[in-house]
């Protein structure tokens, strides 16, 4: 078994090559070409654990990882983390086991890229972050990867580390999440939320919100009358009724996941007018496919150290 540490996760594949890698995950899974995704989700104040596991192409993921917001404060530590374990899917046998906070990271980051390609107006040039945390960063990188993004405008609840980003990334910091939205194209939500806090007022015609952080049944960043106002685009359906922003209203119509909207069976966006909600909960096929990419390429470069499990 193989074990890469997080600077060989890094050096390994660029940010931008998540992107195509995620997008193919997508259609693959709505092609029927991947195992379903299973999702576990699992409280343990003050923090939670969440499980994943799915597969492709002969191989079978399986994370776990941790979210424990008050670890920056308590110990100086990230927030979040975690491992992932690959497996060949046809023996049994582990092949790698590597660091899961970065690329949740870059993959959540390259999911929502994915979305601004097929969802968000071509001329989509202001965008809106509303959370400053180990997300934002990834996503503005990602995002002005697929549009021509030339101002960026960022909220956080604590102001001071929002003007600390806003300085390192040339952004505009508002004073409220409203503020922010109302002059974007696209708007990235990025908060452990578990009260609403962006409406249907908030967002002008034709945006795009990526709501991202709602990923456990407690969580939720967007108001019932956004959901009802805009057009819904989950990554997977059924994981988005169960933690995302459709579990808060189960009776919003859904009209397509992303796959499907990536293979050109449904249109995403059907006028510039409209709003689009991408309701981003983070899928296990995403970290497969990331975890399959960073396998082959240690082992072509001669990356990483064996991990003697068995002796």
């Amino acid at each position: 078994m193989l074990m890469i540490t997080q600077s060989d996760i890094e050096r390994l594949l660029a940010p931008a090559d998540y992107i195509d890698l995620i997008e193919n995950a997508f259609a693959a899974y709505t092609r029927g070409d991947t195992r379903l995704s299973r999702l576990a989700h699992l409280d343990s104040p003050p923090g939670e654990f969440h499980i994943k596991a799915s597969g492709i192409d002969g191989v079978v993921g399986v994370k776990i990882g941790s979210c424990f917001y008050d670890r920056p404060a308590t110990l100086g530590l990230p927030s979040i983390i975690g491992f992932i374990a690959l497996f060949d899917g046809s023996t049994g046998q582990p092949l790698l086991l590597l660091e899961s906070a970065t690329i949740t990271r870059l993959r959540t980051a390259a999911a929502t890229a994915v979305a601004v390609r097929h969802l968000a107006l071509p001329q989509a040039s202001t965008l809106a972050v509303l959370g400053v945390g180990a997300q934002a960063a990834s996503h503005v990188e990602a995002i002005r990867a697929v549009r021509p993004i030339d101002r960026v405008i960022v909220w956080g609840r604590d102001q001071a580390k929002a003007g600390r980003f806003a300085a390192d990334h040339g952004a505009h910091v508002a004073a409220t999440p409203a503020e922010a939205a109302r002059q974007a194209d696209i708007i990235v939500t990025l908060t452990p939320a578990t009260q609403p806090y962006l409406g249907l007022r908030d967002v002008r015609p034709g945006a795009l919100v990526a709501a991202v952080g709602s990923d456990a049944p407690t969580k939720r960043e967007l108001h019932d009358d956004l959901l009802a106002g805009a057009a819904l685009i989950t990554d997977v359906t059924d994981q988005c009724a169960e933690v995302g922003e459709l579990h808060h209203r189960p009776e919003t119509p859904v009209r397509a996941e992303l796959g499907e909207i990536v293979l050109g069976g449904t249109p995403g966006r059907m006028s510039a007018d409209e709003i689009v909600v991408f309701d981003s909960t983070g899928t296990a096929i995403q970290d497969v496919v990331a975890a399959q990419a960073l396998y082959t390429a240690a082992v072509k470069s001669g990356t990483g150290q064996a991990l003697p499990l068995w002796d």
